[in-house]
């Protein structure tokens, strides 16, 4: 199954709202990160266990209140498993 940056922002909107609802999507698609990073990887990194949602595209992980570094704004860290590569998203201050 090929999943596009597109198919990432319908998944976050599980997280606000109903899926494929632009509406309530947490970012657009080209502010969607494409990474090789694990979930194990982003799991080790991150404080808190990330929420779970079930998506048509499959499991999106949040992570809340998240920071990117001492001083910055923080915000919530989107995953998105596509097989070879992961897609995310944070809507906090890097």
């Amino acid at each position: 199954m090929t999943i596009t940056e597109t198919d990432f922002c319908n998944a976050t909107s599980v997280w606000s709202g109903e899926y494929g609802d632009e509406v309530s999507w947490a970012c657009e698609p080209e502010d969607v990160i494409r990474t090789a990073e694990t979930i194990d990887d982003f799991k080790s990194a991150r404080s808190g266990t990330p929420d779970e949602y079930d998506t048509p595209k499959g499991t999106l992980y949040v992570w809340e209140n998240q920071q990117a570094r001492k001083g910055k704004r923080r915000g919530n860290v989107y995953l998105l498993d596509c097989g070879d590569f992961r897609f995310t998203y944070f809507d906090g201050e890097v």
